[in-house]
């Protein structure tokens, strides 16, 4: 069985499990609740994220960021440098650039790591998302439309208590993806950061260079 053979399975086994409890639920209806819960579940997670290369050229703070493997951008994770180091960024509100806080004086290859969300599914079906979300999280996701859709009033799958049920598993499988996230999907591993007062660079002939290696301070 190929890839995308398998990754249609399971999207005709997460359909067809949602459609058992959700009788008379229009496709319409499915389709734009799958959008709400991937969405919450990609914004609560953290899960989907990509590298984007950057080439600084001196003297330029702004830089457009734009995915290869699909979605859109959601947020800004960091950037390091050539010698994966952190350097100070931020993210415009349009979420389509990175900003750099001070300009560089050499040219200089950047690594921009950033956190991505689905696009609307209405115009693209099934959604482009990783081939790995749902043979990992397909049971997540049936949760956040089950839950979802039993909150509905008037229908006959209307449920609150079962809709609590369901929107309760969902939020706790986006806490447990968010985890794994973080530990890179180990066992047991912590996950580390360090300090902001510790994220000390300066600029030799106009490269970044780190001054200070600190003991990394678990989080």
């Amino acid at each position: 069985m190929s890839d995308e053979d398998e990754i249609d399975r399971y999207w005709a086994q997460l359909y067809g499990q949602a459609q058992v409890p959700l009788t008379g639920a229009s496709s319409a209806a499915l389709r734009a609740q799958l959008f709400d819960v991937l969405t919450e579940f990609f914004d609560g997670s953290n899960c989907w994220r990509e590298v984007i290369k950057v080439m600084v050229t001196p003297d330029t703070l702004d830089y457009a960021v734009m995915p290869i493997e699909g979605g859109r951008v959601l947020r800004l994770l960091g950037v390091l440098n050539q010698y994966n180091t952190p350097q100070p960024a931020v993210m415009s509100d349009d979420l389509g650039s990175v900003q750099f806080i001070y300009a560089y004086s050499q040219v200089q290859p950047m690594s921009v790591y950033v956190v991505k969300t689905v696009t609307d599914p209405l115009k693209c079906f099934p959604p482009n998302i990783p081939d790995w979300l749902l043979p990992k999280h397909h049971i997540v996701l049936l949760h956040g439309v089950l839950g979802n859709m039993m909150l509905q009033p008037g229908n006959s799958y209307s449920n609150a208590q079962l809709s609590n049920f369901h929107q309760t598993k969902f939020r706790d499988g986006i806490a447990h993806a968010r985890v794994a996230s973080m530990r890179a999907n180990t066992v047991g591993a912590q996950a580390w950061a360090y300090p902001q007062q510790f994220r000390v660079t300066s600029q030799k002939g106009g490269v970044s260079t780190f001054n200070v290696h600190p003991t990394p301070t678990p989080r």
